[in-house]
């Protein structure tokens, strides 16, 4: 008996359904199961000690996406959606890095693991500060009230991005920022992560302390149009056959942009007439883009459009005859972001 085509189109998608249920129950039970601990503590001074004590850090914590990193409105939207059940039940370690028990105590190459105590704070001083030996930093002020173990991780910022940073941000969400980074001469010149997501600053670290020289806590990154800007060069030219040309360069991220995830990169090119009506649009997008965030990353689901460091991209559109505007915008979009919460970073006009 022959089949028909719509019989066989509905076998061919009955198969494909089979065969990605059957991809996820092996990926799922093929990882291990999620391990949950308690943070490393120390013996005598709380989590809360830390952040009355070291109030001007701890503000500055709080506007960075370390704090918001459960919190936040972006992961608020993967609750809602049910992602982060999803996750969970298909074991996939987001919360290790979102909620780290400890980050100092970790063997080479080994990465955290989600702690049981006070998720809700994220990326917490106790995460990056409190180790089996004691509280660590780059050292102890005479007038502190605890011990500090001197650790060269807190002195040297290219040492901090191989062995700290690295912990979460390498082979994170599609991407080894750390890994590109070291593949830019930004860290042939020794420019490393703390360098521009911790840029120095003058201020107290404790509450009536004196103004000194130490990194800023608030972790600058993709959610500040400042650090956007500064990342990027783009300009617009006008080619001999009328052609209008918008140019990003990534001269500014010591890795690909975006870094990571589903983030994307918006460049949006409008030709408007003399009489300011819109005659002409082009729009590209760069970044990852996936059907189901970290199962489906390969091709032809996952494509990969992110701009490396030191490449372009460009943007064109034929002009029409006659005298007018272009106008070119670059967006920045986080994933479950809605449209109107696109960061729009930059603006560029040019007349023809």
């Amino acid at each position: 008996m022959r089949l028909k085509p719509l019989r066989i189109l509905l076998l061919s998608a009955l198969a494909l359904v089979l065969s990605v249920a059957g991809y996820f129950t092996l990926g799922a039970l093929s990882r291990d199961r999620l391990e949950v601990r308690p943070a490393t503590v120390h013996a005598s001074l709380s989590r809360e000690s830390c952040v009355e004590c070291h109030a001007p850090i701890a503000a500055e914590w709080r506007k960075s996406f370390h704090f918001r990193s459960v919190t936040g409105p972006f992961w608020d939207r993967i609750r809602k959606k049910g992602f982060a059940d999803l996750f969970r039940a298909l074991r996939v370690p987001c919360m290790n890095c979102h909620a780290p028990a400890n980050v100092l105590d970790l063997a080479a190459k080994a990465h955290p693991v989600e702690r049981s105590d006070a998720p809700e704070l994220g990326v917490d001083c106790v995460s990056c500060h409190v180790s089996e030996r004691g509280i660590a930093g780059p050292g102890r002020s005479v007038a502190a009230p605890h011990e500090v173990v001197v650790d060269d991780r807190f002195r040297d910022p290219m040492l901090a991005s191989n062995t700290l940073c690295a912990r979460c941000h390498a082979e994170a969400a599609q991407a080894d920022v750390v890994q590109e980074w070291r593949q830019t001469p930004f860290a042939s010149r020794g420019i490393a992560c703390p360098d521009c997501h911790m840029p120095k600053v003058t201020a107290p670290s404790v509450v009536a302390g004196p103004p000194r020289e130490r990194r800023s806590h608030e972790f600058l990154g993709d959610k500040d149009a400042n650090m956007l800007r500064r990342a990027l060069d783009a300009s617009i030219r006008i080619a001999g056959d009328r052609t209008a040309i918008v140019r990003v360069t990534n001269t500014g991220a010591g890795h690909s942009f975006p870094a990571a995830g589903t983030n994307w990169l918006i460049v949006k090119l409008q030709v408007r007439d003399a009489a300011g009506q819109t005659v002409g649009e082009a729009e590209r997008r760069f970044g990852t883009k996936e059907w189901i965030p970290g199962y489906l990353d390969f091709w032809p689901f996952l494509q990969v459009t992110k701009i490396p460091h030191g490449e372009s991209r460009e943007v064109a559109l034929g002009l029409p005859a006659g005298q007018g505007t272009i106008a070119a915008e670059l967006r920045y979009r986080d994933w479950f972001a809605l449209t109107d919460q696109d960061i729009v970073f930059a603006t560029l006009t040019e007349t023809y």
